[in-house]
């Protein structure tokens, strides 16, 4: 035992004075968390609109309650000006997104059958002016159809009860338009959590594989250098020293993750459901995984460069079939991503964040408990491969 604390202690040391690989194994992560989930976060927060009515025309009331109507604060936040000049400047600032100028002439114009429209003035951001467009043309598509039933039908049409059902407000609890969505919705793309989520589960799982691949790099240094085969020489220490080697790469997946999830709640808010114990248990069986994966497949190849080129070409195709580089690619890929381990922990990690129902959690992480066990045991069978010469 006094063998197996030692080896564990000296792995940890050694690890900690690899401060590049430490930046790679924590740091990365999280640069890729912050950029992919702002890049592809779907979020629709409301548009800042700067409005100045100039208009003092009978029309001015219903421009009035259509700006305040409950109905519209979902996609725009109303921002009052004094002026068309100080709408111009809020949009310039970047204070508002969008700005609106309703003319001085408005009501006249609109009530002679003329031609009018408001000024526009768009922001900087396209999907914002999107938004604020979609809401002003939906205002604007009301008043015409009124005004050219009004033109049509004439009296008969003002008395009917049609016009008195598409005047320019609702009646109470009504809403005036309807927008519809730009994209999926995040539900479709990324399954009921944020892009933050999404990305944060993802490269958590894919950098605990890589930091299982450590475990055995270690080994085939160690073989090649001939440490092993002078520990080899001391009985009943050699199978407590590779044990030993094995155990620090798991305690550097723990360091990883720790460092992953607490930096990412704290700095990017990202909500991981609050079930510790589950997390630590996902986390755990993933590294074992990746220990078992890489200890397999560094019985294949006989350098640590071929090792880090296979194992790296696994993980990347695992990720990318998994869904954690494009969201959503289950049905390009023909389900495939099914048969990775990636999947399965990353079902388990989303299922805790948005839906915690321990049902499907145990479920996934029954499967991912059989795939760390299956692989362990391949990797078992293999380890002579890696830690002896001759094997």
């Amino acid at each position: 035992m006094r063998i197996w604390w030692t080896t564990v202690y000296y792995e940890i040391i050694k690890y900690s004075k690899m401060r590049s690989m430490l930046l790679l194994l924590t740091g990365l992560p999280l640069v890729l968390i912050f950029l992919l989930g702002n890049a592809f976060n779907q979020e629709l927060k409301p548009a800042k609109v700067a409005v100045y009515i100039s208009d003092q025309g009978e029309l001015r009331s219903g421009i009035e309650s259509f700006w305040k109507d409950p109905s519209i604060q979902t996609y725009m936040e109303t921002l009052s000006a004094a002026s068309e000049t100080e709408v111009k400047d809020l949009v310039r600032e970047g204070t508002a997104d969008y700005g609106v100028v309703v003319p001085a002439d408005y009501s006249s114009r609109i009530l002679m059958g003329q031609s009018a429209e408001w000024k526009a003035y768009p922001g900087r951001y396209e999907e914002r002016n999107i938004a604020a467009r979609a809401v002003i043309d939906s205002y604007m598509s009301n008043t015409n159809l009124k005004l050219a039933a009004m033109e049509t039908l004439g009296a008969a049409y003002s008395s009917s009860p049609a016009a008195s059902s598409s005047d320019e407000t609702a009646r109470p609890g009504e809403a005036v338009f309807r927008v519809g969505n730009v994209s999926g919705g995040k539900e479709d793309v990324f399954k009921s959590v944020s892009a933050v989520q999404y990305y944060a589960a993802a490269y958590l799982i894919m950098f605990l594989l890589y930091g299982g691949m450590s475990a055995t790099l270690s080994l085939m240094n160690q073989r090649s250098r001939g440490t092993l085969q002078r520990i080899y020489a001391v009985p009943g220490a050699f199978r407590k020293a590779v044990a030993g080697i094995l155990t620090g790469a798991l305690a550097l997946a723990g360091l990883q993750a720790i460092v992953i999830i607490g930096f990412s709640a704290v700095v990017y808010d990202v909500d991981w459901g609050g079930r510790v114990g589950w997390i630590a248990l996902t986390c755990l069986l993933t590294a074992i995984a990746g220990t078992g994966l890489a200890v397999t497949l560094g019985s294949l190849v006989g350098s640590t460069k071929s090792l880090q080129t296979l194992f790296g070409i696994v993980v990347f195709v695992m990720t990318f079939l998994s869904g954690g580089m494009v969201p959503n690619i289950e049905q390009m890929v023909g389900g495939a991503g099914k048969y990775t381990l990636n999947y399965w922990a990353n079902e388990v990690l989303r299922t805790i964040m948005y839906e915690n129902d321990p049902s499907k959690i145990w479920s996934g992480i029954g499967i991912l408990a059989a795939i760390a066990f299956c692989l362990a045991l391949i990797g078992a069978v293999r380890l002579p491969k890696v830690v002896k010469k001759h094997a």
